[in-house]
This record gives C-alpha cells, sequence and structure tokens, in this order.
C-alpha cells in the first residue's frame, strides 16, 4: 500500500492506496486542520508533525496496517521554475534511449541559486536538426538532438523541514518522493484537449494561488502567487473588525465572489462584544474585491510572460476557494475570457467518491502522478534494454 499526502496550508491531507488491476483504489483517507504551514512553507515543525501523524493514525485505523514510507506533494512560495534546454550529438545518426537520457540530463544542469534544489524535470518536446515539436524521437534519424524541459525548484530549506517533521514520528517512517502538487492537478482537473489546445489551470488554496499554463499538451510556465483564500479571510477580519476565525466561519457558510448574486439578507457578527448585523451583499463586496485582486494577479503574470493569447481553452480554477458561489460569473468578468471549475474528474482511483471536490484536487492528482512515475519509470528501465540493464547493474554492484 502507497500513502501519499498533501501538505497544504491550511489543511493536511493523506490517502491511502494500492494498485490492483493496473488500476489505483483508495483505501483510506484523512483530513486534519494545521496552523504549522504558512503559504505552503512549514513556520512550525513540532505543529506539523503532530499533524501529520494524527493523519496517519486515522489512516491507519481504517486501514488496519502500518505505514513506512510517505510521498509527498508540496507547493508554497519558495517553489519556482523555469524553461530550459539541453543539446546532444546523436550517437550513431539515430536517436537511442541513452542520447534521449544524456539530453535531458543537460537541461536539467541549468544554474539555481545556491538555496535551491531540483524538485522535478517536466520533459517538454524534443527537436532534431532544428525540427521541433517532435515528442517521440526514439529511433529518428539526425545529428544533433535538443530536449526542451520545464525545471521545478524549490528551497533547501523546505525539503529538509519536511524531513525534520517525518524525524519527529517514527524511526521506521521515511520520505521516499517529493511531488510538486500543481503537476498532479492537472492530471485529475484538465482533459487532454484543454491542454493540447492551451489552458491556464489556476489552483486557489488557503495560502497561495498556484498558476500553471498547458500548450500542446505539456506543461509550458507556472507559478506560485502568495495570495489565496487565507488573504481573503485576513481581508474581511479587518472590514469588519473581527477575529479571523470569525471571518473564515463567514466566509465558508456565506461567501459568495460575485456580490450582484449575493442577497441582502442580514448575518450576525461580534465587534469588540457588541451584536451587529451586515447584509450578505455588503459581505460578498469585500469577497469580490479580494478574489478580483487575486486573477487579476493571474492575468498580469501571464501578461508579463507574453501568454494571455495562448490559452484558448481559457481559465480552469480549483482548489478550495473555487468552490465558492459566484467564482464562475466574477472570474468572467476580471479575466474577460472562459471560466471553468475545475473538479476532480480524470484519472481517477477507483473509490474516490467522497474526495470529488476542488479542494482535493491535490490529493487525487498525487495518486494519479503517483502512477505514472511508476510507469514512466518501468518504461524507462525496460528501454534500456537487457545489455544496458546488465551494465548498469555492474556499475551499482562494483
Amino acid at each position: 500500500m502507497i500513502c501519499l499526502i498533501d501538505l497544504g496550508t491550511s489543511k493536511i491531507s493523506a490517502v491511502l492506496i494500492k494498485n490492483e488491476n493496473d488500476s489505483s483504489k483508495v483505501i483510506a483517507f484523512s483530513s486534519v486542520e494545521t496552523s504549522g504551514i504558512k503559504k505552503g512553507s512549514i513556520i512550525n515543525i513540532t505543529s506539523t508533525a503532530e499533524t501529520i501523524l494524527t493523519c496517519l493514525n486515522q489512516i491507519e485505523s481504517q486501514a488496519d496496517g502500518k505505514i513506512k514510507e510517505l510521498h509527498i506533494g508540496l507547493s508554497g512560495e519558495e517553489v519556482s521554475s523555469t524553461n530550459s534546454t539541453g543539446q546532444v550529438k546523436i550517437t550513431d545518426q539515430e536517436v537511442t534511449f541513452r542520447d534521449i537520457e544524456k539530453a535531458l540530463n543537460m537541461s536539467k544542469t541549468m544554474m539555481v541559486p545556491n538555496d535551491k534544489t531540483l524538485l522535478y524535470a517536466v520533459p517538454n518536446d524534443y527537436s532534431i536538426d532544428g525540427q521541433r515539436g517532435i515528442k517521440e524521437p526514439l529511433g529518428k534519424n539526425g545529428i544533433k538532438l535538443e530536449a526542451s524541459s520545464h525545471l521545478i525548484h524549490c528551497s533547501k530549506n523546505t525539503k529538509e523541514n519536511i524531513m525534520k517533521c517525518v524525524k519527529k514520528l517514527s524511526k521506521s517512517i521515511s520520505a521516499t518522493n517529493f511531488y510538486f502538487n500543481q503537476l498532479g492537478v492537472a492530471e485529475v482537473v484538465l482533459s487532454s484537449e484543454e491542454k493540447k489546445d492551451g489552458v491556464c489551470l489556476v489552483d486557489i488554496g488557503a495560502g497561495t494561488t498556484d498558476i500553471s499554463l498547458y500548450i500542446g499538451g505539456t506543461i509550458q510556465f507556472s507559478k506560485i502567487l502568495p495570495a489565496a483564500g487565507d488573504y481573503i479571510t485576513e481581508n474581511i477580519a479587518q472590514a469588519f473588525e473581527i477575529p479571523k476565525s470569525d471571518a473564515e466561519d463567514l466566509k465558508k457558510k456565506y461567501g459568495c465572489a460575485f456580490s450582484d448574486i449575493a442577497g441582502e439578507d442580514m448575518l450576525k457578527i461580534n465587534v469588540a462584544g457588541i451584536n451587529q448585523s451586515i447584509s450578505r451583499k455588503v459581505l460578498a463586496r469585500q469577497i469580490e474585491d479580494s478574489v478580483s485582486r487575486i486573477l487579476r494577479k493571474c492575468v498580469s503574470c501571464l501578461e508579463d510572460n507574453n501568454l494571455l493569447e495562448n490559452i484558448p481553452a481559457g481559465f480552469v480554477l480549483t482548489g478550495g476557494t473555487a468552490n465558492m458561489e459566484g467564482m464562475k460569473q466574477l472570474g468572467e468578468k476580471v479575466t474577460k475570457n472562459k471560466i471553468k471549475i475545475g473538479l476532480p474528474e480524470y484519472n481517477l482511483p477507483i473509490n474516490a467518491e467522497k474526495l470529488l471536490k476542488p479542494e482535493f484536487s491535490g490529493l487525487l492528482g498525487l495518486v494519479k502522478f503517483y502512477a505514472i512515475e511508476q510507469d514512466k519509470e518501468f518504461t524507462f528501465n525496460q528501454s534500456k534494454g537487457i545489455i544496458a540493464r546488465v551494465l548498469e547493474w555492474i556499475r551499482t554492484e562494483l
């Protein structure tokens, strides 16, 4: 059985799966609120470790088994990305597995700041002797092979702090792999047609808003913005002079992102010990202002990188904040483009009915992304052929 964990700002979620008949099946699930993470970064190791442990205990009680390995999905302000290329001479004028491997490794050697480490490299496409847009170069003739990759980096401190949390859990539990959440989200929220045509995925969580742009079927751009659901809550708290916890309750129970469709029904709030009332429409205006700023930042981010014209499929909004009433209407008003609320609906594991909500897109995405990586590793090893595998074994053993 495989345990995957999504380290979110407001909650830590975990799912236990097992593979059967070439499919993944959800065996157990848990989601626990946390205060140890802010904008995707761990600010309290002990608190975060305790929340993870609570998650794992709940899962183990459901599955009646012990968890040994964790596969962790992360995001946050300290994640960054860039595009890179690697170029090699083709062996014997026909692209081999080794040529592809060398070109991809070359694309990963781009200089990054000393405080960053490579989290994941996404191969986009290849070119042979200047002919671009090749998805499967193996066996093709040519002289020069170039690989284009989308590189995702995170701060070294991020991974080190997560490892410290895991070490606090148990000596028998280890963190095996780290994944960038947004790559998994795209697998369960976006259709292959949307990714091919050109689409911008906007995952609005509690601490960060994650943007990724897909063109021609692959990710071409990604960015993490430090404003999301908590930003909306903080603005409500400030506007009505109420505690953040009360503002969060108001947002969840009565929040509407588009004031034009909000009713005039009155809501009771307590300000400095005095009971007062505000209309739902007044609350909606405050929320609309905050969400509009977030969406405008997304649009500006694409404009600054000359990418706004590359998304004929429009924007797909997911994450917990995407659940709010009026998000589609406001999104269309702000972006002047097509808006879809993205639910997990593609490549889903068996027994996932309780998780088909925008806030669990990241967790279900991890399940699919893990399966893709396992399949890729199997194909990767098979592609080497028996001689290459023997040589690799010899190098490992000597």
